[in-house]
C-alpha cells in the first residue's frame, strides 16, 4: 500500500473506532440519559405531600405504592404515571386539570424505583413492575393516565393488566422508544443499542378499553408523528387531540377545559 492510500486508510479507521467509541458510551450510559429522577429523602417528600393535599399510599402489607388525594371516592379510582423528570409531587398542575374534568374520583400517584424516595433503579421492567403493583392494589379498575414516559409505562402495564384498567389518557405519547430515541440521535444504531423499547404499539394492539390522546403540535421531544402512528395502529375505542401551538411540557396544561371534560367523558365512557 502507497503512502497515498495509507493516510486515508488510517484516517477512515480513527473515525470507526470513535464511533464504536461513541456508540459504546451512549450504551453504557443511556438508562441515565434516559431517565430524570429526583431523590429526595420521605421527610421532604411528606412535607410535600401534606401541602398538596395528599398522604403515603401503601399496600396490604405496607410497601409505600405512591401517594393519593386525601379527598375523592375510591370507587372509580385514577392512576398517574409521571414523565421521565422529577418525582411523582411534580404532577400538582395535573391533578387540578383532572378534578376539574369531573373527576371526583379519588387519585393515585404512583412512586418509581429511584424517583423520590423510592428505593431502586429506573428502568423499564422496575417501573412497570411498579404500575403493575399499584393497579393490583386497587380496589377497582382504574383510569390510567401517563405523561410521555409514563404513556410507554401505561402501556406495558395495560398489556399485562388489561381487566384492571378501565381506559388510557396518554398525554405526549410516543409510538416505541426506539423511534423518539431515533429522532433525537438519527446517526446512532438505537435498534441495536436499547435496553429499553417501551413498545406501545406492539403492547396496546389488543387492548380493547378506551385510550384518548393529547399531542403537542410543536412537542419537539416526542414529536408528535409517532403519537399518530400510535394512534392510527389501536383497534380499541380511541380519541385524539392535537393542542395547537403545544410543546412537550404544556400540551396537557393548554388543553381547555371543554375538551378536558370530553376527554373525561370518553376514557370513562366504557363505565356507563
Amino acid at each position: 500500500m502507497s503512502w497515498a492510500w495509507a493516510i486515508p486508510v488510517r484516517a477512515a479507521l480513527a473515525l470507526a473506532v470513535a464511533y464504536l467509541g461513541i456508540c459504546l458510551w451512549v450504551f453504557l450510559r443511556q438508562r441515565a440519559m434516559l431517565y430524570c429522577p429526583e431523590p429526595l429523602p420521605e421527610v421532604r417528600m411528606l412535607d410535600s405531600a401534606r401541602t398538596q393535599g395528599l398522604s403515603r399510599w401503601a399496600d396490604q402489607s405496607g410497601r409505600a405504592l405512591g401517594w393519593m388525594t386525601d379527598s375523592g371516592s375510591a370507587i372509580r379510582p385514577v392512576l398517574i404515571l409521571q414523565g421521565n423528570a422529577g418525582n411523582a409531587l411534580d404532577r400538582g398542575e395535573l391533578l387540578a386539570k383532572l378534578q376539574e374534568a369531573g373527576s371526583k374520583s379519588k387519585i393515585y400517584l404512583v412512586d418509581y424505583p429511584g424517583y423520590g424516595s423510592a428505593p431502586g433503579r429506573p428502568d423499564q421492567q422496575s417501573l412497570t413492575s411498579a404500575a403493575i403493583a399499584a393497579l393490583d392494589a386497587l380496589p377497582e379498575p382504574a383510569i390510567v393516565v401517563g405523561e410521555s414516559l409514563g404513556t410507554g409505562v401505561a402501556a406495558q402495564t395495560a398489556a399485562r393488566r388489561p381487566e384492571k384498567i378501565r381506559g388510557l389518557i396518554l398525554i405526549t405519547p410516543f409510538d416505541s422508544m426506539a423511534s423518539a430515541a431515533s429522532h433525537h440521535y438519527p446517526w446512532l444504531p438505537v435498534g441495536w443499542l436499547l435496553l429499553d423499547r417501551f413498545n406501545s404499539i406492539k403492547a396496546l394492539k389488543a387492548f380493547p378499553r378506551p385510550v384518548a390522546i393529547v399531542l403537542g403540535e410543536n412537542d419537539t421531544t416526542t414529536p408528535p408523528e409517532g403519537g399518530q402512528r400510535l394512534f392510527e395502529s389501536l383497534a380499541c375505542p380511541k380519541m385524539l387531540w392535537v393542542v395547537r401551538g403545544a410543546n412537550h411540557n404544556d400540551a396537557a396544561l393548554c388543553l381547555p377545559a371543554p375538551a378536558w371534560k370530553d376527554l373525561w367523558a370518553f376514557a370513562t365512557a366504557a363505565e356507563n
